[in-house]
């Protein structure tokens, strides 16, 4: 169910009607079985059959979890349990995203060895947001294996966990530990609260329908343009610029917008995204960029590898490594391998030439220097993340770098115009994070409020799907 329709509208009305009525109780199981319902409804609204992967996935997690938990159980069969769990949930996410990615490259190398392959025809439907609940649910059960959690003994309760549908599709990736203490709570309504989720659901829906579609309508239009031999520099430039904000809204958009209907339920999410495009290092952007996937793939993936703990050659293997298999995360195509080994590369740079930490020690120009540096390196990684091939990204790139362009004309300017918003919240918070200002108070957050409700009213897009539904 897309966040940008009357069905979600009306969904989310009769779940915060129950949270004001029966979810208000001390002892408040009907709000819980109807946050359920809701979720498994608003999952399966459109294709009802990928409730069962999602099911699947959260029962072998759950009865792995408590089987883990039990009493003198043997580290050698406790680890035989985490197996299981991992090889179901991973074997699933390669089954349903990566068999076709699997065919295209055996065919491939199939034929350039001149042997016979006939590809199967059938085409595996990817469930929407796999990527997501996948990597929540096994969150859980590692950290119960490493007894940083008890494992939870009611089946429902969990399910609602991983299929909570405010942030089910597209995050944020939230941690067990972060969610469950919420559950028991009673739902008294406080005004405040409710002020900052419909604030957050406002600022969601202006990145998403104002912003992000809105540029997405020039980013679609031209952006074939840049596989031709004779791509325009000009418009080439402008198109990394114009994707670079279009998935930044989307993305971020959709965040907010899911922290906010938390809010207006009870409950909050992680924060996802901090102003990304005013990092002043790889490091630092990946601390700003999709906090919560960093955050897991640090914890999960990063940490056991070694980490930083181990020699500097075997870091720098780590970055990459972790950020090959976050771009192969975003989907099933060497061009997004292609963005996580950029940014994967990028940080190991980073680290060798030692401007991972202390930059506001160092001289200005050197701190201006790397963030030119940093957010080139970005905008050129979103090129091949946006690009239907390795071919047609290095193309695109070619376009731009033989430095022949028209002079951009009106549309460009008025696409360019959609950037502004961006522009300006990344400048606020710079200043507030530097202490110019300060956070915005209460009331004129509301100010601020009415007057994205006015631009979406007056300036949406046409709805587009949400970007990271397909992972």
């Amino acid at each position: 169910m897309n966040f940008v329709s009357y069905a979600f509208a009306t969904l989310l009305l009769v779940v915060c009607l129950a949270r004001l009525t029966i979810g208000r109780r001390k002892t408040e199981p009907a709000f819980v079985w109807v946050l359920l319902v809701a979720s498994l409804v608003f999952y399966g609204w459109h294709i009802p059959s990928y409730l069962w992967v999602l099911l699947l996935s959260a029962t072998v997690d759950f009865y792995a979890a408590l089987e883990l938990e039990r009493p003198a159980r043997p580290q050698k069969a406790r680890r035989a349990i985490l197996a299981v769990s991992l090889a179901t949930n991973l074997g699933m996410l390669a089954f349903f995203k990566y068999f076709g990615f699997a065919l295209d490259n055996l065919q491939w190398a199939a034929t350039r060895l001149g042997v016979a392959f006939d590809r199967p025809t059938w085409e595996v439907v990817l469930p929407m947001g796999i990527s997501f609940y996948t990597f929540q649910s096994m969150s859980y059960t590692i950290d119960v294996y490493r007894r940083e959690l008890k494992a939870l003994p009611s089946f429902r309760d969990f399910i609602l966990f991983i299929a909570f549908f405010p942030q089910l599709v597209a995050g944020p990736i939230v941690r067990a530990s972060e969610f469950l203490p919420q559950m028991p709570r009673v739902r008294r309504l406080h005004w405040p609260v409710v002020a900052t989720g419909v604030a957050l659901i406002v600022e969601g829906f202006f990145l998403k329908m104002v912003c992000a579609d809105n540029l997405a309508t020039y980013v679609d239009k031209y952006w074939e343009q840049g596989y031709r031999a004779d791509g325009n520099a000009v418009v080439m430039v402008w198109l990394a610029l114009l994707f670079s904000g279009q998935i930044f809204c989307d993305f971020a958009g959709y965040s907010q917008i899911a922290r906010g209907c938390a809010y207006l339920l009870g409950y909050q999410l992680p924060i996802n995204f901090r102003s990304p495009y005013i990092a002043g290092s790889f490091k630092n952007f990946w601390e700003r960029w999709h906090i919560t996937l960093s955050r897991w793939l640090r914890d999960y993936l990063y940490v056991p590898l070694g980490g930083n703990r181990v020699s500097p050659r075997r870091t720098y293997v780590n970055l990459l490594l972790v950020m090959l298999l976050g771009g192969l995360w975003h989907g099933a195509a060497w061009t997004y391998v292609v963005w996580g080994a950029l940014h994967g590369g990028a940080l190991a740079v980073e680290r060798m030439l030692g401007l991972h930490r202390g930059l506001e020690r160092r001289p200005w120009w050197l701190r201006v220097g790397w963030a030119v540096v940093v957010q080139l390196v970005v905008l050129v990684a979103w090129v091949f993340f946006r690009s239907d091939s390795f071919g047609g990204a290095v193309q695109f790139l070619r376009n731009v770098a033989r430095l022949e362009g028209a002079t951009p004309n009106w549309e460009m300017w008025t696409a360019t115009a959609f950037l502004v918003p961006i522009v300006l919240a990344h400048a606020w918070t710079w200043l507030v994070e530097h202490g110019w200002v300060a956070p915005l108070s209460p009331m004129r957050r509301a100010v601020l409020t009415g007057a994205l409700l006015y631009g979406i009213l007056v300036a949406y897009g046409s709805s587009n799907a949400f970007i990271y539904f397909q992972f």
